[in-house]
């Protein structure tokens, strides 16, 4: 399904839904954005894989349970039984962003998607749930957080599908972002570095036509290809000095500010083996034995745009940040 005029006019209606959940004041307003996003990004998910439609629907049921749960929420709220109300919606909008423990659905549905409509996936769609996060202040968000760092980064460790190991990266990024939702400009902020990253990393693989990791060693790519393949995954698992550190600096920063000392040492516990399976995925392109071929055209200037990027961004932001 080539780009068209119907997919312009979803995109669109999907932004709509997304802003309006953002700026809304009311709760049925909320919800309205939360369903048009969805209706919109579910044609997106088709592709000529046969069981794309499967996980249309895996994917349509999820996110429509996790909008019942709210309206429930918002009712229980409005007839003034306020007792489960908080955790009734915190639980719709952890399903909603795939966080764990209701992460099953993100892995049933990854592998038939195509890249660019993951990293919408990833990215765009989670600011609503993420701004009515902020709206409902929980305080029960404690085990979604450590089981988000914990099954992000040791499921990962197991994975051959750069997709799913993709979704896990996103699950342990939703943990990171979860422990600073009461500051909403962080959270956004963190978003923004993740979604840089992720979109010049998923460039690269796109470029490449690689599904699995042993995909990456058997092939034969040009030195330039190869550093910018490494760099951004380093830069994905929160390497110094890339622009992927600056976001985990931004949550360390908030969380020693706010005295949680254990939260920060299992951040950077399970931020060691998050940088672990990216080292190895970017070892077997790096370190495996290729000879250059000629007709090999990388599109040298972003590939030069991606390095540059990557190395500068960081240094220049903590730069800006002393002289401001």
């Amino acid at each position: 399904m080539y780009f068209n005029s119907t997919k312009l006019l979803l995109a669109n209606t999907m932004m709509i839904g997304v802003i309006m959940t953002i700026c809304s004041n009311n709760w049925v307003s909320m919800w309205m954005g939360l369903e048009l996003s969805l209706l919109s990004f579910i044609p997106f998910m088709q592709t000529s894989n046969v069981i794309s439609s499967e996980s249309m629907m895996k994917y349509f049921i999820m996110q429509s349970v996790a909008s019942t749960m709210l309206l429930f929420s918002v009712v229980i709220m409005l007839i003034g039984v306020s007792m489960m109300n908080e955790m009734i919606m915190t639980v719709s909008m952890l399903i909603k962003l795939g966080s764990a423990p209701f992460h099953n659905w993100v892995l049933l549905i990854i592998e038939t998607m195509d890249y660019l409509v993951m990293f919408t996936m990833f990215t765009v769609l989670k600011m609503p749930p993420l701004s009515i996060m902020y709206q409902i202040n929980s305080k029960m968000l404690i085990m979604p957080i450590l089981l988000g760092m914990i099954v992000g980064s040791i499921f990962c460790l197991n994975q051959s599908s750069i997709r799913k190991t993709l979704a896990y990266s996103s699950i342990y990024n939703m943990g990171l972002m979860l422990t600073s939702v009461s500051n909403l400009n962080i959270t956004f902020t963190y978003l923004m570095i993740y979604s840089i990253s992720l979109l010049m990393l998923i460039s690269i693989i796109k470029y490449l036509k690689v599904n699995f990791i042993n995909q990456i060693m058997s092939n034969e790519y040009n030195n330039l290809l190869k550093i910018n393949l490494w760099m951004n995954m380093l830069s994905m698992g929160g390497f110094p000095p890339l622009i992927g550190f600056m976001g985990k600096l931004l949550i360390i920063q908030f969380m020693l500010n706010n005295k949680e000392m254990i939260m920060t040492m299992i951040l950077l516990t399970t931020s060691m083996l998050v940088t672990a399976f990216y080292t190895r995925m970017a070892f077997t392109s790096m370190i495996s034995f290729s000879t250059l071929k000629k007709w090999d055209n990388l599109m040298n200037y972003t590939g030069f745009f991606i390095t540059t990027l990557n190395l500068t961004l960081t240094p220049m932001m903590i730069s800006f940040t002393l002289i401001c």
